[in-house]
């Protein structure tokens, strides 16, 4: 009787569901004389009234579904580990940490917050003032403008992330809010690195475990007098860029850490409408949203070009160029989404891949059309395409570093990854999706592995550092910045000092609806003070690993078409290979080691 009763009502909603569509098409068409209708339009009627009811809603569902936890590439976050080392931790009663504004790129940024984060509860602070973030408006000045944590960051869920896994550390949201403890008017100033001897370089803890102990004889010292929960000591810590290695912790821990941050909102919504639009224009198949990494979609390529890179010694465009395009046609990707900080430099890439039969495609590319040049509307304008008005009006309204995350986002999604050597915002990128190329073991250590040492190439024949395939006679263009020569260390991997983090033009809002919002030559691409400050830094340390006192410049140190400095399958970091001075194994010398070795993923 029950099996009737379910038959009976599948048909009475099969009925129904009839008598809707008919109903659609009847307002909804300018044709509304239903008696044309005959028995083998059924389908048709059902396919447009679907495609009535959904297009807006399925992208929505889409975007929604994308934004999940579970669809990350690495999946729903385990905070596991996070919330085990809370729990073993020693927390401090009045101990209050704050990190200085941190300056430079996105990469560069995000490093300084969960290494404020780390050393917070490895020293047992038991308040953590939200840090803020330095923009900087000129390579002449030492410090940018600050701006919010929101400026970059999802503030209540980096709140309510970090009060879940460590419940003994509460959120204050400004050194403001510190009003009514007098103590806290003096903080102690910390390098988090000089409370220590054992150092690597210079700035890299060699022996972590050790810190806390370390840290508390200083703060007696400088700060001898008692604290407590009524009366708190103020520790602000200077902005500790790649000082923590990620070899301390537990793989899984190292997997996960960094997902206590995440970007803000419309950067994530925006980015999601961004592969949606992809996947409509190309007939992807993603017909659902989901998370990992999905082959066979689009090739993703960081090109980071602009006066400054040039003037530093960067990769040149014609290197990057070719690179990236012939590495998609030897990965059989014939589509690519570009992030690119010069507009004429993206439309020559465009151009160029086209003639390879590749396809470019961008954030404006994808959510806009360029405006006929008949009307109103001047040639290079832009309007939204159909459907996507909202992603683009958010869009407009992000700054030029929070349109650049935008990008990260799309990025990560890639089949395959391209990126630059110098870069941390290609490094930081790679980093993310190494821990799904990792897969159950959370982190396979990364920073004493060469080319290829992760997994197997899966893209091709390996001829030694060169992907075959691969145009162009590998002469180097232009000299690169310089590169250090490591010096013998520990047989486990510690951490390695940031190359410099991309940072294009200087400040500016959005642009004005309907025009491009892209980067130009009247807005070139700048590194920030500390991002100069660092490359300098890295040239001393290579000087004196020499052991002549000659510039780094003297090391032969080259990027040449096709060579890669480190991969692993999922994302490509084209560089010199190693360093060919000094003797040493190509794992010692590879370059970015120390950025692989201390940016959390």
């Amino acid at each position: 009787m029950a099996i009737k009763q379910r038959k009976g009502t599948a048909i009475q909603l099969s009925i129904a569901l009839l008598f809707l569509s008919f109903t659609i098409i009847y307002f909804c068409s300018r044709d509304s004389n239903i008696t044309k209708i005959t028995k083998p339009d059924y389908k048709t009627i059902l396919q447009t009234a679907t495609s009535i009811v959904k297009p807006s809603s399925k992208k929505n569902t889409f975007i929604n579904s994308l934004l999940l936890d579970k669809c990350e590439i690495d999946g729903a976050f385990d905070n596991t580990t996070i919330t085990k080392l809370c729990k073993t931790t020693e927390w401090t009663e009045g101990l209050i940490f704050r990190c200085e504004g941190a300056e430079g790129g996105i990469a560069n940024v995000r490093n300084v917050v969960l290494n404020c984060v780390r050393y917070a509860i490895e020293a047992g602070a038991t308040q953590f003032i939200v840090p803020e973030i330095l923009l900087q408006t000129s390579t002449s000045g030492p410090k940018g403008t600050p701006v919010p944590f929101t400026h970059y960051f999802d503030l209540p869920y980096f709140s309510q992330t970090l009060s879940s896994v460590c419940p003994r550390i509460s959120i204050v949201g400004h050194v403001n809010d510190l009003y009514n403890f007098p103590s806290t008017a003096t903080p102690v100033s910390l390098h988090p690195t000089a409370v220590t001897t054992s150092l690597l370089s210079g700035f890299i803890l060699a022996s972590p475990g050790n810190w806390s102990s370390e840290f508390k004889n200083f703060l007696n010292t400088t700060h001898p007098k008692p604290f407590s929960a009524a009366v708190p000591v103020l520790v602000s810590l200077n902005a500790p860029l790649l000082q923590f290695p990620l070899s301390y912790d537990d793989p899984h821990f190292v997997a996960g850490f960094g997902r206590i941050l995440r970007f803000r909102e419309d950067v994530r919504r925006v980015a999601a409408g961004v592969v949606w639009a992809m996947d409509q224009k190309h007939q992807l198949g993603m017909e659902r949203a989901m998370g990992g990494v999905k082959g066979t979609r689009w090739y993703g390529a960081h090109l980071r070009t602009g006066d400054d890179a040039a003037n530093a010694g960067w990769t040149t465009y014609a290197t990057q160029q070719g690179n990236y395009v012939s590495h998609a046609q030897k990965s059989q990707l014939s589509l690519m989404y570009l992030s690119s900080t010069s507009t004429s430099d993206t439309r020559k890439f465009t151009l160029y891949a086209a003639a390879k039969n590749v396809t470019v495609e961008t954030t404006d590319s994808l959510l806009a059309e360029l405006v006929p040049s008949q009307g109103t509307a001047s040639v290079g304008e832009y309007k939204p395409r159909k459907g996507l008005e909202q992603e683009w009006e958010l869009l407009q309204g992000m700054s030029w570093d929070q349109q650049l995350l935008v990008d990260y986002e799309v990025l990560l999604r890639s089949s395959i990854f391209g990126g630059v050597w110098e870069s941390s915002f290609s490094w930081g990128i790679a980093m993310r999706r190494h821990v799904v190329a990792s897969g159950e073991k959370g982190w396979v250590s990364i920073a004493q592995t060469g080319v290829g040492a992760v997994l197997p190439n899966r893209l091709g024949t390996r001829n030694g550092n060169k992907i075959e395939g691969i145009e162009g006679d590998g002469r180097l263009e232009e000299a690169h910045p310089p590169v250090e020569l490591e010096s013998p260390e520990p047989s486990y991997p510690m951490g390695r000092r940031a190359e410099a983090e991309p940072a294009p033009r200087p400040i500016s809002q959005a642009a004005p609806a309907g025009s491009h919002p892209g980067f130009g030559a009247d807005h070139p691409a700048t590194l920030s003070s500390a991002e100069i400050s660092l490359m300098q830094k890295l040239e001393m340390d290579s000087r004196n690993a020499t052991g002549n006192g000659k510039p780094a410049s003297t090391v032969h140190t080259e990027a040449r078409l096709g060579t890669v400095a480190w991969e692993d399958g999922l994302s490509f970091v084209f560089g010199p290979v190693g360093n060919k001075a000094g003797g040493k194994g190509e794992d010692e010398n590879a370059v970015g080691w120390r950025v692989r070795a201390s940016l959390w993923p």
